[in-house]
């Protein structure tokens, strides 16, 4: 299945009377906000410097402005997040931690070509944070990217698994046949071991294998999962990155205001059959919210995730390796690679008297999060956008996407506590049905159970529900939408959708407008 921005969008029948669509509607998706060129591939394609991720700069609650020293650590972070990962200490083009030659500090080159970090694990998603972020701009979610770019005649803004990653500095990868060109970036995930006892971990789609930049692993034989059987069983399930704005925020969201937004709703929620629970932590019992399951604790949980699971770079809250073959990690690579700093000298940007040097990486990548602005909505929005707001909370939708949560009263950051976070979602998981269902089991997320996606920024993102499947905001709307079976209970957005579904033509047009403005 093929989803195209650019190409006729991917349309699916909804299993119930009364929901089943026809081939056009007359209401329509207005597409990415700010359109296909608001995009970091596409802004290097033209030869415009890409904008950095954007800062918190004030707390529009007490007015509090964000620190020197926080302004600090937040750059420092768009340099690491930006670097490209090499696979042994002794393989970067350039010094470890060093812009690109030629641009600014806080403007490297992207996507780099020249690597200036190590740590690249033998099995990977990526090579570098942005690769993932950069719709529409870094830091955002999965876009198009130039493959070349700084290499000769530009091609297209495309898909980075589909051309890049899996061949830059020869690797020998197989690109599978779901990394479209103009796809979604997908991470994999296997439902069910060869025995059939569940597995549910992220399985890395390349490998290093062939690669001509490290001398120390020429003898790497390690192959790539049989991804075409295992699509052959319907044994995948995927994932696409979402946008990073605005997490220092939902980071900051106390337990208790979750949990009193949730119970303030219950007797509106209860006659659509809403329900709604926490994901939480096994060891203290408390909420977690980030993920398509909300199976993460913290931003900075997720950090050193991504850094091991996307990256293969091990560090010190993932140590261990998915794949530990000395054939391929090389002789001289430490494991855990990617720790905090304790160098006598700032030679290769790693001293431990520097404060700006001396975090890991991947700590750093969490700093950079935590500052990170939250999404802007239009700040012009149409009449029907504005009349669109009143109808999704009217038809049920704002029961699970909230509009607005309150930070911590007090924290050791001003410009986070006390304010207002617009995210729209209530960071609960819910029964979506068998129509969504993924067979995957996270924590106390089920198998067909899903957090609320925040909406925030939804207006300029290019793929919607967990695995990509669309880029037509009415399609991911009526796909909430599923019967009770067998083996799923019914989707808890039924109701709503329902509702929606019932609405005048305008009504729902309206309701997609003020979508597409936030």
């Amino acid at each position: 299945m093929k989803s195209n921005l650019f190409g006729a969008a991917v349309y699916a029948t909804i299993a119930t009377v009364g929901l089943h669509s026809a081939p056009a509607y007359a209401q329509h998706d207005p597409g990415v906000r700010g359109g296909f060129a608001n995009t970091a591939g596409e802004l290097e394609r033209k030869g415009i410097r890409i904008p950095r991720p954007p800062l918190i700069s004030r707390n529009p609650g007490t007015g509090a402005p964000v620190q020197e020293n926080e302004v600090i650590s937040f750059v420092e972070g768009i340099n690491r997040a930006g670097q490209l990962e090499s696979t042994c200490d002794t393989c970067a083009d350039v010094t470890d931690g060093s812009p690109v030659v030629g641009l600014g500090e806080l403007d490297p080159l992207f996507p780099q070509f020249h690597t200036n970090s190590n740590g690249l694990g033998a099995r990977h998603n990526a090579d570098q944070c942005f690769l993932c972020h950069a719709q529409p701009t870094l830091g955002g979610s999965g876009g198009f990217l130039v493959p070349n770019p700084g290499q000769g005649t530009p091609l297209p803004s495309e898909n980075p698994m589909f051309r890049l990653v899996p061949h830059r500095f020869g690797k020998q990868n197989v690109v599978p046949s779901f990394e479209q060109q103009f796809g979604p970036i997908r991470e994999v995930r296997f439902k069910f071991n060869p025995d059939g006892t569940r597995d549910g971990s992220v399985h890395q789609l390349w490998t290093v294998r062939g690669i001509t930049k490290d001398p120390t692993i020429p003898d790497c034989a390690i192959t790539q999962p049989d991804f075409a059987a295992q699509l052959a069983k319907k044994n995948l399930s995927f994932r696409i990155p979402l946008q990073m704005f605005g997490l220092g925020l939902i980071d900051s969201i106390q337990d208790r205001e979750i949990l009193g937004e949730h119970a303030a709703t219950a007797s509106l929620r209860a006659p659509l059959g809403i329900e709604g629970h926490p994901n939480r932590r096994g060891n203290d019992n408390t909420i977690t919210r980030f993920g398509w399951k909300a199976q993460n604790k913290s931003i900075t949980m997720f950090a050193g995730e991504a850094y091991n699971v996307e990256m293969g770079i091990t560090n010190e809250l993932f140590p261990t390796a998915k794949e530990e073959d000395p054939a391929c990690n090389g002789p001289g690579k430490p494991e855990p690679n990617d720790v905090t700093r304790t160098k006598t000298d700032d030679k290769g940007n790693q001293a431990f008297n520097n404060p700006k040097h001396i975090l890991a990486d991947w700590m750093q990548f969490q700093l950079l999060m935590r500052f990170m602005a939250d999404p802007q909505p239009d700040p012009h929005p149409s009449a029907s956008a504005i009349r669109g707001r009143v109808l999704f909370s009217n038809t049920g939708c704002g029961l699970c996407h909230t509009p607005q949560m309150q930070t911590a009263p007090v924290m050791n950051s001003a410009v986070l506590q006390d304010r207002p976070a617009n995210l729209f979602s209530d960071l609960l998981v819910h029964h979506m049905g068998g129509g969504l269902a993924d067979d995957i089991i996270q924590g106390a997320a089920g198998p067909d159970e899903f957090r609320t996606v925040p909406l925030w920024g939804v207006g300029q993102r290019l793929f919607f529900l967990h695995d990509g499947r669309t880029s037509d905001l009415l399609v991911a709307i009526k796909q909430h939408f599923s019967p009770k079976t067998a083996a799923f209970p019914a989707s808890e957005a039924n109701a709503a959708v329902s509702n929606f579904v019932r609405l005048p033509v305008a009504d729902q047009q309206a309701i997609l407008d003020f979508l597409r403005s936030l």
